[in-house]
Formats: structure tokens, sequence, C-alpha cells
């Protein structure tokens, strides 16, 4: 935020962010008690398309001329996505852990 002013990138930014977290809490939500390592990610094929279409459009708002306009989104450089996934990828391993620590402690 520049001077109290939301720009394109800072509503993307967030956009962005909501949608990534929703997609890790979608991965580490498919097992109550069994780690994203222990079942298989590729056993879901109707998941596998959800994840898949929900990418796939997210990028589309962020880096299609027109729906950059029509959403009022912008590029995100590599750096920016890369932060983002590292950010909200803290949902998948509070729950790994929550998961770990249940195992241990009520068996």
């Amino acid at each position: 935020m520049v001077d109290g002013q939301v720009t394109a990138r800072d509503t993307t930014m967030t956009f962005t962010c909501f949608i990534f977290f929703d997609m890790f809490n979608a991965l580490s939500c498919r097992s109550l008690t069994k780690s994203v390592l222990q079942i298989n990610l590729f056993g879901n094929t109707t998941f596998l398309f959800a994840i898949s279409a929900s990418i796939l459009s997210l990028f589309g708002l962020i880096y299609v001329p027109f729906l950059q306009t029509i959403f009022q989104t912008e590029a995100l450089a590599f750096d920016d996505i890369f932060m983002l996934v590292c950010l909200s990828s803290s949902v998948l391993f509070a729950d790994e852990c929550f998961k770990l620590f249940f195992a241990i402690f009520y068996r």
C-alpha cells in the first residue's frame, strides 16, 4: 500500500494469497488423521481437476490482459508468487503438526 492507496498489485496479492490458502487447506483436509505424505495425492482425479482448474483460473485472472481489466488485477512476478506460496502453505504445515500431535498423544 502506497500512501494509503490500495493498488491493483495489493488486491492481486491478497486475492492470490486467499486462493493459495484455500488450495493448501483443501489438500490438508483430505484426511483428518493421515498426513498429506501418507495419502495418495493422485488417487482422487476430481480433486486434482478442481485444484488445477482453480490454479489455472487464478493465473488467467492475473496474466490475461482483458481479465486484468475486468478484475482489476496486475501481473505478479515469480518472486511474489513464490512468497505467497510459502506464506499460504503455512496452513498445511500447521495442520500437519496438529495431525502429528494428535497421533502421538491421542492414540
